[in-house]
């Protein structure tokens, strides 16, 4: 069990319900909502995972799928991750207590936004740091993480470090170290 504060979310969402066409529940109780990351080509989102993954809410839970914003800066109740059916898996289950710390935050970085992470280098990412599902076509890049506070990325633009506020209200955000820009 760990305690994940939601920073932001991956781009692609979908659902799958209920398999009974008869259950009343089939659309809110026994659905479940997904989130991973993706790259819009068209009109449409795609995966294109390099490393594949996903965070799970299931229907009974307290997420609510037409405002998934909502969720965000709140700290949840997760399974650990596991390695499954072909990919990463975190099950988000409830939020928790007001008050709880939380041992990681789940954050987006994508090229748009932090420069392009060169994934093939083996000092892409700081040891703690866990991606969950990363998706890259071309120049565009989205990564789904787990992040620590102090934990860090290097992109084109230099290293980027979660910064995390001491009383937590003020929150925690990804931020460039002026020493860390890339020849």
């Amino acid at each position: 069990m760990m305690l994940v504060k939601i920073l932001e979310f991956g781009s692609n969402w979908w659902a799958r319900f209920g398999r009974d066409s008869h259950d009343r529940y089939r659309y809110t109780r026994h659905a479940a909502y997904f989130n991973s990351t993706g790259v819009r080509c068209g009109s449409k989102m795609r995966r294109y995972w390099m490393i594949s993954g996903l965070i799970r809410f299931n229907g009974v839970g307290d997420f609510n799928p037409q405002f998934p914003n909502r969720a965000v800066g709140e700290v949840f109740e997760c399974a650990d991750l596991v390695f499954a059916c072909g990919g990463n898996r975190v099950l988000f289950q409830r939020k928790a207590r007001q008050s709880a710390r939380p041992d990681y935050f789940l954050l987006v970085v994508s090229s748009g936004r932090f420069g392009a992470l060169r994934f093939e280098a083996s000092d892409w990412k700081s040891e703690s740091l866990t991606p969950i599902a990363v998706s890259h076509i071309g120049e565009r890049q989205e990564a789904l993480l787990l992040m620590q506070a102090g934990d860090w990325v290097r992109s084109t633009l230099g290293i980027w470090q979660l910064r995390v506020a001491p009383n937590l209200r003020h929150g925690a955000s990804l931020q460039l170290l002026e020493d860390g820009v890339l020849d």
